[in-house]
């Protein structure tokens, strides 16, 4: 069997090659944090191997120190992989970690056994809250989350086992030298080499995936609003559609179209007309429940399909909109804003045969009668002679607020 120094080294250069494929991995993708975090960590731990291989000249517990606090390292990557951004205060809690395990390091310096089973519990400590960070994530991979439960589970079930040699067996509880525990110890140099290995693997493997999903995203948001595209939008409703008639469950779909937007981005800009189709897109999904499908549909026509729901809530919903949307004021830089919408909705029957198109046709025809009866207001088909689905508001056009110096 190879000896504890030649395996120190081995796990030495297994996550050296690790922490480049990772190093590499962060360069080329820096908006995935965690990466950065998953390479530091295992940066760390190389570190202190390389110190624990010369442990002759150099005290064990300075080695014990910088591993351990690499796992605490690999844990804020999984945090900060849960959290899908870069979690704050990093410092100040690594910070705290460090005082916290390097004074107990320090006062067990004297105790090899003590030592170790420190460093065995905060092992399994680590591997427990990396497995917790990954259950987390929702939506999750099914697949990558069994394969990092299980590396993590199996590296936790060693350590625990050292712990629980070092702290009840006879034969290991008067260890002065890593020696004398080498039939414990070889083992988990040995596990650590394929943890290591398959760690790296796996944290590739969800950097893919999340940009995979960030594509994703792109291809069905617009990058503006961050709504659904038409494309998005489409193969949702069908399934919406779908769905309702299964349970029987009607809906509405709202045609939204802001007026004289094109005077915003005439006289300022398109900067501002950008502000503004900003602030609209919010009003909308605030406005919205989680089941409705918001579009944005072209310029500055949008699509709002609301789940079950009436022709009469459905009206409500849309003055209310229209309503809360003449009052807002948007500010881009030191000019005010102002703007109002019209909108054209449709009953979607459960019994309807109607196609998505034809049904946004209808939508279109409520919409141009709003825009014909003087805009900033409400329509709904079927249409009547007297425009008595028109709901009239303030009829107000694009104003001007504030100006700039």
């Amino acid at each position: 069997m190879l000896d504890l120094t030649t395996l120190m080294l081995v796990l030495a250069l297994t996550t050296a090659t690790a922490v480049i494929c990772l190093l590499v991995a962060a360069a080329l993708n820096p908006r995935v944090p965690s990466i950065r975090f998953w390479a530091i960590g295992l940066s760390m731990v190389v570190f202190g191997a390389l110190l624990q291989s010369a442990r002759a000249y150099i005290p064990i517990w300075f080695s014990a120190i910088v591993i351990t606090q690499g796992y605490f390292v690999l844990w804020w990557g999984a945090r900060c992989h849960q959290q899908g951004w870069a979690a704050p205060h990093f410092w100040p809690t690594m910070a705290t970690l460090l005082a916290l395990q390097g004074a107990a390091f320090f006062l067990l310096r004297d105790s090899l056994r003590f030592s170790i089973m420190t460093h065995s519990a905060i092992v399994v400590v680590v591997a427990g809250l990396m497995v917790y960070e990954i259950i987390r994530i929702r939506p999750r991979p099914r697949t990558l989350t069994y394969a990092w439960c299980a590396i993590w589970l199996v590296h936790a079930g060693l350590y625990l086992r050292r712990l629980m040699l070092y702290g009840l067996d006879p034969a290991y509880t008067n260890v002065t030298t890593f020696e004398q525990g080498e039939s414990v110890e070889a083992l988990n140099y040995l596990e650590g080499i394929v943890f290591i290995y398959a760690f790296t693997m796996i944290c590739i493997m969800f950097l893919l995936r999340s940009l995979q999903d960030e594509l994703k995203t792109q291809a069905m948001h617009d990058p503006l609003t961050n709504l659904f595209n038409r494309r998005a939008f489409e193969q949702a409703a069908l399934r919406h559609l779908e769905g309702n008639r299964r349970t029987g469950e009607s809906a509405a779909l709202l045609l939204l179209d802001l007026d004289g937007f094109k005077a915003i981005n005439d006289r300022h800009g398109h900067a501002a007309g950008d502000a503004v189709l900003a602030r609209f897109a919010e009003l909308l999904q605030d406005s919205s429940q989680t089941r409705d499908l918001i579009c944005r549909f072209g310029g500055e026509e949008f699509l709002l399909m609301v789940a079950n729901t009436d022709m009469n809530k459905a009206r409500q919903l849309a003055e209310r909109i229209r309503e809360t949307w003449q009052r807002q004021q948007v500010q881009v830089g030191r000019l005010t804003l102002s703007n109002t919408v019209s909108i054209g909705l449709t009953p979607v029957p459960v019994d309807s045969t109607l196609s998505l198109h034809e049904l946004v046709e209808r939508a279109d025809q409520a919409l141009y009668q709003a825009k014909q009866s003087g805009r900033n207001r409400c329509c709904s088909w079927p249409l009547t002679a007297d425009d008595a689905a028109c709901r009239e508001g303030e009829q107000r056009s694009f104003v001007q607020l504030g100006s700039p110096e």
